[in-house]
């Protein structure tokens, strides 16, 4: 466990450190608390039962895969919250602007509120937390398609080496089987292939070019695992990869889970995203009426010539704006990064256009009116 390059690691060089010491092993073991309580009760029970008759159903499932099941059955309602305070804290904005019930100045208070509330909402309710090794937490097309490849260069790694071959010729033999349906990983290994045909190049140093090629925790973690394995014995490691692959593809059927969750929310995600330009741009267009309404309630004269003997503050509308557009941007924002779109910037210009359009055709129609 000591040789692993993940968290525990650190924890069992203590225990190593103290039973050198004359501590009792069992007893360091049992007492022993790592960031993992899983891996925590596993230990305690394996020392208990004295590393024998020991029965892994008991732990086929771990506190983390419980905590996101329990997060698929909430993710919806909390997602409900989100859209109330998106939608609603820029439509009350409207009012109390359109009612005159606070300065003009405080409004740009509202902003940097606005956006902490549904950033703290967002991390405490939407994000997802459990990082479970097989969920690619962002529905990346990119990101799952390299991971898809890794997973079946891995597959047939593992039978490959069933047939009591090297780990090079066996990863080798993995990569021909595999080439012509892998496209992200086929550049980085290629030079690396024609090195292990060459006899040059050890599995150890294909790992830790994989681990930096790769670069990320998820890939690290599963690559040092395998590197462990084939140390010890090339023709049993074939069996814990499979171990690995297993937890791999049930981690994928939870995240395929949430996927349809998040899809099944795009089409009201992207309504509310257009709706809401459109309700703030109309009741928005009455603003610079109102305002000339409410300081000459008493004038009973043409409104339309007290519009043009007293114009608007230009000043308080051009606040107003910024307050508006920015409030719908931060709804667009975060009701687009729900879904995980990547592409942000398209649909929070064409929201701010539609406020824009509906503000201008509703003053004008007004006018018209009058």
């Amino acid at each position: 466990m000591i040789k692993y390059n993940i968290p525990i690691s650190t924890y069992f060089k203590t225990v190593f450190k103290r039973v050198h010491e004359g501590k009792s092993p069992e007893e360091e073991l049992i007492e022993m608390q790592t960031p993992s309580s899983d891996f925590d009760s596993f230990t305690k029970y394996l020392v208990i039962n004295k590393f024998d008759n020991y029965d892994f159903d008991l732990f086929a499932e771990n506190s983390l895969e419980n905590q996101f099941k329990i997060y698929l059955k909430q993710v919806q309602s909390k997602m409900s919250i989100l859209f109330f305070i998106g939608l609603f804290f820029p439509i009350g904005l409207c009012f109390i602007i359109l009612f005159q019930l606070i300065n003009v100045l405080f409004l740009l208070i509202f902003i940097p509120f606005f956006f902490s509330v549904l950033n703290l909402l967002f991390k405490k309710f939407i994000r997802n937390q459990n990082y479970l090794i097989g969920l690619i937490n962002d529905f990346s097309r990119i990101e799952r398609k390299k991971f898809e490849e890794f997973i079946t260069i891995l597959r047939s790694f593992a039978s490959n080496l069933k047939s009591n071959i090297s780990p090079e010729q066996a990863f080798l033999k993995s990569y021909n089987q595999n080439k012509n349906s892998i496209s992200i990983l086929k550049k980085p290994l290629k030079n690396q292939i024609s090195n292990l045909i060459n006899s040059s190049y050890p599995f150890r140093e294909l790992i830790e070019f994989l681990k930096s090629e790769l670069n990320s925790w998820r890939y690290i973690i599963i690559l040092d695992a395998i590197k462990n394995f084939v140390d010890k014995n090339a023709y049993f490691s074939s069996e814990k990869i499979r171990e690995i692959l297993a937890i791999i593809y049930k981690h994928q059927k939870l995240g395929k889970k949430l996927e349809i969750v998040m899809k099944g929310e795009k089409f009201k995600i992207y309504f509310f995203i257009f709706l809401l330009p459109v309700i703030t741009g109309a009741i928005s267009g009455f603003f610079p009426f109102f305002t000339i309404i409410i300081h000459n309630l008493e004038f009973t004269g043409d409104i339309l010539n007290l519009f043009f003997k007293n114009p608007p503050n230009l000043y308080s509308i051009g606040i107003i704006f910024i307050v508006l557009i920015s409030s719908i941007s931060i709804t667009s924002y975060y009701f687009l990064k729900l879904i995980y779109n990547i592409r942000k910037f398209p649909f929070i210009l064409g929201s701010n256009l539609i406020f824009i359009l509906i503000f201008l055709i509703s003053f004008i129609n007004i006018i018209n009116f009058i």
